[in-house]
């Protein structure tokens, strides 16, 4: 189509538009109105108008696959291939120590001071162990204005254990021997020391079954068998005999979790013999001693149940146990301690009532107080006691407890002078009841290379006859600081405090003793892992202080020796 077609088209079409807007006059004009309508058929004129004679053509395309050629190879390659062993899996933990059999310690000091102590053992027995030791430390002293005053001490004890896969039983013998002499008068008497000398002899043993049930839900038994017997010089002995037997097992009677019920039966009984021979050189000759016997014995009859509630764990008990010998009793012992669980991760609370009886043995005396007379009488000691106690703990090695409590007790003994003691140098049981108050605080640091303990006891005795506690301070300090350097030196500090404590002199007039603080300094030095040398000075406070009425200790004592183990 050409540009002279173009113009006649659009020249149609805008005369098209402009009649098509075109319109007659209206009736309401002044003027003439008519309308005209022209019918006539539509013949339509394209000038110059060419024909596309025009086709579109499709140009088709094949695919020709090209042409591919390759050359096979036949030379073979070797594939073989090596694999590691894979090592089995090992829980890493810390290599086990060596342990020795035999352990040697021996030392030697001022005042003829003497100590050995030597032992074996089995190791790393699964179903059998068994050991041995003894045990020796003596002192040749003399203390100025005094008579001789050297003591020795031995201990041979000997033990065995067999384990099975569901009960234990284990066996003790023991022999133990002191020698002290009744040095509390002045060395101007010039007495033989044989006849102020007092050695006692004890010998005896022990046999004990544990049942080793895994499930909670059978019963657990045990029992236990002791006997020992002791002598002194003077005719004086005592055998004392110790059995009990107990059952234990796991119910579900109450709240969630389950409740522990048990009994325990025990029998003690105490044999004493006194021949009351020849004490002339120590005993008023005008008093005359027949022979007597002091027995004792109990049966300790004891119903028990542990259990746990939201907050604690509750231990409750009762015990019904009669008396008979020289005097027979009837006791009622109620127990009821609660234990808290873990407040706030660090701190845990325990209290309640607790109920004791005990019976002092000649054994138990002469170890405690060896200047005791050959004559003396013992009785039951029963306790009540309302206590409470809190343990704080943290990740920092700290530990921290303090416990208070008030305490009544029948027939608590105390030491005095026994009045029939020619040289007023021996010492009998006075009994009477007491109300006891007190408090007690330890604490335990552990940092680097220093650790620290120290305690504190606070107590106030209010007694029913006599004028005091006799013997009893009103405070007690005691603490050890320990320093370790390379794991090769190590040195130890401890520093103990007793306050003045209250006594009868041989007169019957009351006396006070003055307080007594002691130091003590101990060093060891690692040289091998078998060899240990370490030294000992006790008292370095030179103090002369008295444990009992006229008998005073030695003011410095040293000690240099050794360890060795294979």
């Amino acid at each position: 189509m050409n540009s002279k077609m173009r113009k006649y088209i659009f020249a149609i079409a805008l005369a098209s538009l402009l009649f098509a807007n075109a319109y007659a006059q209206n009736k309401d004009d002044k003027g003439y109105n008519e309308s005209v309508i022209m019918r006539s058929s539509f013949s339509p004129v394209v000038s110059e108008a060419y024909k596309l004679g025009d086709k579109p053509s499709v140009v088709e395309s094949e695919f020709v696959l090209p042409s591919f050629s390759y050359d096979k190879t036949t030379k073979r390659f070797p594939t073989t291939m090596n694999f590691e062993k894979i090592k089995p899996a090992k829980v890493k933990g810390e290599p086990i120590a060596m342990l020795y059999n035999t352990h040697l310690k021996a030392a030697v000091g001022t005042y003829f001071s003497s100590l050995v102590d030597a032992s074996y053992s089995q190791t790393r027995s699964k179903d059998f162990v068994y050991s041995i030791n003894f045990k020796h430390r003596s002192s040749l002293g003399q203390i100025k204005d005094y008579a001789n005053s050297s003591f020795a001490n031995n201990n041979l004890n000997l033990y065995a254990k067999k384990i099975w896969s569901n009960y234990a039983a284990d066996a003790r013998l023991f022999y133990e021997h002191q020698r002290y002499y009744y040095y509390g008068f002045a060395d101007s008497l010039n007495k033989e020391k044989k006849d102020y000398r007092t050695p006692y002899h004890s010998v005896g043993g022990s046999v004990g079954f544990t049942s080793l049930n895994r499930q909670d839900t059978k019963w657990q038994s045990n029992a236990l068998f002791e006997a020992k017997h002791t002598g002194g010089k003077w005719g004086n002995k005592e055998t004392d005999l110790y059995l009990t037997a107990g059952l234990a097992r796991e119910f579900s009677l109450f709240a969630n979790s389950n409740q522990l019920i048990g009994m325990n039966v025990a029998y003690k009984q105490v044999l004493g013999k006194y021949a009351a021979e020849d004490f002339t050189p120590f005993f008023n000759p005008e008093r005359v001693y027949a022979p007597f016997d002091n027995t004792y014995g109990m049966v300790d009859i004891k119903a028990f149940m542990d259990f746990g509630v939201k907050q604690a764990d509750i231990h409750a008990s009762v015990s019904f146990v009669p008396t008979f010998g020289n005097s027979s009793s009837f006791y009622f012992l109620p127990t009821l301690v609660a234990s808290s669980k873990p407040v706030a991760d660090h701190f845990t609370f325990k209290g309640g009532l607790q109920s004791t009886i005990d019976v002092p043995t000649l054994h138990s005396l002469v170890k405690e107080n060896p200047f005791i007379s050959p004559i003396f009488e013992t009785k039951a000691t029963y306790t009540t006691s309302l206590f409470a106690r809190a343990d704080y703990a943290n990740s920092n090695n700290i530990r921290l407890n303090l416990e208070a409590g008030y305490q009544v007790i029948d027939n608590k003994y105390f030491y005095t002078i026994d009045k029939n003691a020619a040289l007023g140098n021996m010492f009998t049981l006075v009994y009477d009841d007491v109300k006891r108050f007190y408090a007690e605080l330890n604490f335990d640091y552990t940092f680097n290379s220093v650790s620290i303990k120290a305690g504190a006891m606070f107590q106030n005795l209010t007694t029913d006859s006599i004028e005091a506690a006799w013997y009893t301070p009103k405070f007690k300090i005691n603490m050890g600081i320990e320093y370790v350097a390379a794991d090769k030196l190590a040195i130890s500090l401890i520093p103990t405090f007793s306050s003045a404590v209250k006594c009868l002199d041989p007169n019957g007039e009351t006396q006070t003793l003055s307080s007594k603080f002691d130091l003590n300094l101990s060093a060891s030095y690692r040289y091998s892992e078998q060899m240990v040398f370490f030294v000992e000075l006790n008292n370095l406070a030179f103090q002369r202080y008295y444990e009992y009425y006229n008998y005073p200790s030695q003011r410095f004592v040293g000690m240099l020796g050794a360890r060795i183990a294979f």
